[in-house]
């Protein structure tokens, strides 16, 4: 009988296993950390990819948007932000002219408080605004793009002349990739074009998109963000420890793309020797609601055995999804009911429906149970949204653990 522990938001819970099922535990590549966060984005900003340097597009009389990540990003990225406003700030940028957008998507805005916590003293003196995707007078209509694509974005895109986003990259299951043109769409989208971007993505195989970034969702996100004057990005990568690994500047398409080959290079997805029967995985700090712990279940979907398990550590303090109340309403089960009633005009909220059936879709082909221990998703939640809810997590192990005779087991300490 092995022990083995598992990220549970902000703890760890250990769990036994037997050591004769267990058919693999992935480890991630070990990747170096940076040394120098400071002098890699300095480098990074001097030698930008395919666009001029910032001290070449900024004089005196600019009004710079940097639009940051929220607080559902764990990358840190304290220090890149600080290296950025000050290079801003010596190419000639009134400080009352600068103006930090917090990259919020469709969740809560930040507080005073959290963004202290994320940031520190770095946005001290500046105009920091969160973005709010569904108030209308905040966001502006631009239309649509030559192939008909709605551009609706946060209106402060039109106060200024110079918009930088800042971001990390890592796979993603609606863009390929976070990073690039997705730190505005939906970072700061309003709700017809976010709306647009989650729904059309149900379109699509999961892995068509997942972990390629060029894939059609892609590409029809860039064309998006062109309408918007994206003039720069500064982007990260990070190893297992979540510390910064990489840092890329310049145009949000071709600094993006350098950044996700090393990012390919450096952290190529892992592999068990075969597919398990049960696969244990637990979540960490980045997942704090339901919305982002389905990272799991995208996880099941390439790793796990056609009928198997999924145990989700899932502590998530926020719930299942705050902003999107018509997850819980009506679960993941019964996604194709979901999907018509959007079709007919019954569910107004696209973005939340289409990760009901993004989720709905796996669950269905894999034919996958998902036994979930939550800190504060009950057992009767997790019946609604078609779980197994477990009050402790080596209750959840021996429940799936008791299902076959000898079930091989894989785990995935936490993503």
């Amino acid at each position: 009988m092995g022990l083995f522990e598992f990220q549970y938001f902000d703890e760890r819970v250990a769990v036994e296993i037997p050591g004769e099922l267990l058919i693999d535990k992935i480890e991630p590549e070990v990747v170096t950390a940076l040394y120098d966060v400071c002098s890699a984005t300095e480098e990074a900003l001097s030698n930008p990819v395919g666009a001029p340097t910032i001290e070449d597009s900024i004089s005196k009389n600019s009004k710079v948007l940097v639009v940051v990540p929220d607080k559902s990003r764990h990358t840190n990225l304290r220090e890149v932000v600080r290296v950025l406003l000050s290079r801003i700030d010596s190419a000639g940028a009134k400080r009352e002219d600068i103006t930090i957008l917090i990259a919020t998507g469709t969740h809560r805005p930040m507080t005073e408080a959290e963004i202290a916590q994320k940031y520190s003293d770095v946005l001290e003196g500046y105009s920091v605004v969160n973005h709010v995707y569904d108030d209308e007078s905040t966001l502006v209509d631009l239309g649509t793009t030559k192939d008909g694509l709605p551009v609706q974005f946060n209106r402060l895109i039109l106060e200024h002349d110079f918009i930088v986003s800042v971001g990390n990259i890592g796979p993603h299951p609606v863009g390929g990739y976070s990073g690039g043109a997705k730190g505005l769409l939906p970072g700061i989208a309003g709700k017809r074009s976010t709306d647009y971007f989650h729904w059309e993505a149900t379109n699509h195989p999961l892995f068509d998109v997942f972990g390629n970034a060029d894939n059609p969702i892609r590409r029809e996100m860039e064309e998006i963000v062109a309408e918007t004057g994206l003039s720069f990005i500064v982007n990260t990568t990070e190893n297992a420890d979540r510390e910064i690994s990489g840092v890329f500047a310049g145009h949000y398409v071709e600094a993006h793309r350098k950044g996700v080959e090393f990012l390919k290079k450096t952290s190529p997805i892992a592999y068990p020797v075969s597919l398990p029967d049960i696969l244990v995985v637990g979540l960490g700090l980045d997942r704090p609601d339901l919305w982002g712990g389905a990272a799991g279940i995208y996880l099941a979907a390439a790793l796990l055995k056609a009928g198997g398990i999924l145990v989700l550590f899932a502590k998530c303090p926020e719930g299942v999804a705050n902003n999107h109340p018509v997850v819980l309403e009506h679960g993941y089960r019964d996604w194709r009911r979901v999907r018509e009633m959007v079709m007919d005009g019954k569910i107004a909220d696209r973005t939340g429906a289409s990760h009901i059936v993004t989720v709905g879709k796996i669950l269905e082909e894999k034919d996958m149970k998902v036994i979930l221990v939550s800190g504060s998703i009950s057992k009767e939640d997790a019946e609604r949204l078609g779980f197994i809810g477990a009050d402790r997590p080596q209750e959840a192990v021996d429940m799936a653990l008791s299902t076959a005779e000898n079930p091989g087991v894989l785990i995935y300490w936490r993503i």
